[in-house]
């Protein structure tokens, strides 16, 4: 009989209850645009870094270093790279990948094809 009368006061069985569990739907509304906010810095950290490391090795020594054929792919791989970060961070904001915000990833590739490429 307590312990009824506990999960009916605290409202769970276990006696325990969830202090992260927002209070209202604008906390939960504000708590889910943080997430989202931070999962996408994440990914532009990481793929994002990824893209531009690989471009800029190409401009400083993959010329000189390796075949040109060598350095169009790496250079078309920094591209799809671009590519799938922004696709990855539009479905976290709950876009299309395919939406034409898109093709932003391919700004690292847009640089350095000068540099590379003259």
């Amino acid at each position: 009989m307590e312990d009824r009368n506990r999960s009916a006061r605290y409202g769970s069985t276990s006696g325990m209850s969830d202090e992260m569990t927002p209070r209202s739907e604008a906390e939960a509304i504000s708590l889910d645009r943080v997430q989202r906010v931070l999962a996408s810095v994440l990914v532009v950290f990481v793929m994002g870094l990824i893209s531009a490391v690989l471009d800029s090795y190409l401009i400083f020594s993959g010329k000189s270093r390796m075949e040109h054929s060598d350095v169009i792919g790496l250079w078309g791989l920094s591209g799809l790279i671009g590519l799938l970060s922004a696709g990855m961070i539009l479905m976290l904001n709950r876009h299309k990948p395919y939406h034409p915000l898109v093709l932003i990833g391919l700004i690292p590739m847009a640089v350095s094809w000068y540099w590379i490429f003259h």
